[in-house]
């Protein structure tokens, strides 16, 4: 007799494996997604496009460890192709050794530039990677390499060069406002913020910076003391997404400073009821006090200043 022999199990191939990920992707299955690229990783360990695909999915998953793994991967089998993986990385570590990734891509984005006509959208996008990339760097030097005795000087240099490849996106003047009121020079700050707002208002929904960017242009605003600009930018971030206290109490804090009280406090009192009810969700876990009661306070001296209830005793007076 024939002994019957076991069924073989079919391997898949990299770009089966590939296929499927992408699938994945598509499903918003970003973690599973990533272990078939790893597997498909195994079978072509030359191809830098599958590392920097899971570096990509790592990142937005809120994974560093395996995304720098990715990317560090990458640039050891291509260090030339897609040199945006040198600033997912420089993202992704700290001090010198972002701004060595930082300078590297730079540098390699800068030859692949050269060779690119400025009428092409490739030339566009290199020009914005590269601005994007030396902001970083400047906000390196205003955050982790602050003490560095040359600090000052190379956050200059750094976002002078970002200006150099400026498509009159908002992102570089936002940089050098943000260095000149670090510098007290606050004259020069609000230019630069005026041509980021302008700039600002000129964004369609594909230029269009982030949330958090938005929320940070606000508050330079509020730093020099352009509250209406500054209620105006944070507004618009909160028709985008209207759950951040912080928006709440921002802009409530700006109709405060433009004495438009009962504004102010619609804003400041939508914040105390959205930190009040994360403080009872969170019980002891909660770590807003000191904010809820800057919040309170703030609506207790708006009452003083103007009463509840004072409006209409003087529409009746008025009608008397």
């Amino acid at each position: 007799m024939v002994k019957k022999g076991k069924a073989v199990k079919q391997v898949a191939t990299a770009a089966q494996l590939l296929e499927r990920a992408e699938t994945l992707v598509d499903q918003l299955q970003p973690e599973l997604a990533i272990k078939f690229f790893q597997k498909a990783a195994a079978l072509e360990p030359n191809n830098s496009e599958i590392y920097d695909a899971i570096g990509e999915l790592a990142t937005e998953i809120g994974d560093p460890h395996t995304a720098l793994q990715a990317f560090l991967k990458s640039i050891d089998v291509a260090p030339k192709h897609n040199p945006g993986k040198y600033l997912y990385a420089a993202q992704l570590v700290q001090g010198e050794e972002s701004e060595k990734f930082a300078l590297q891509g730079i540098e390699h984005m800068s030859a692949s530039l050269a060779h690119v006509p400025d009428h092409l959208d490739e030339s566009k996008l290199l020009k914005k990677q590269i601005c994007d990339a030396y902001c970083s760097l400047g906000e390196l030097y205003m955050s982790d390499l602050c003490d560095a005795h040359d600090a000052e000087a190379k956050c200059e240099h750094y976002l002078q060069e970002a200006l150099k490849f400026d498509l009159g996106l908002p992102d570089a003047t936002q940089a050098m406002a943000n260095f000149r009121l670090v510098q007290q020079r606050t004259d020069e700050a609000i230019a630069f913020l005026d041509e980021t707002l302008k700039r600002l208002n000129a964004c369609d929904e594909h230029t269009m910076p982030s949330l958090e960017f938005r929320i940070v242009t606000g508050k330079l605003l509020v730093e020099v003391e352009k509250f209406e600009q500054a209620a105006y930018v944070l507004e618009g971030v909160m028709q985008e997404d209207d759950e951040n206290a912080e928006v709440w109490f921002l802009v409530g804090s700006c109709y405060n400073a433009l004495e438009d009280y009962d504004t102010a406090l619609e804003f400041l009192e939508r914040c105390d009821a959205m930190l009040s009810k994360l403080q009872k969700d969170m019980g002891d876990e909660f770590e807003l006090d000191q904010q809820l009661d800057t919040v309170r306070s703030l609506i207790e001296s708006i009452k003083q200043i103007e009463p509840v209830g004072d409006d209409d005793g003087d529409k009746d007076q008025d009608m008397e």
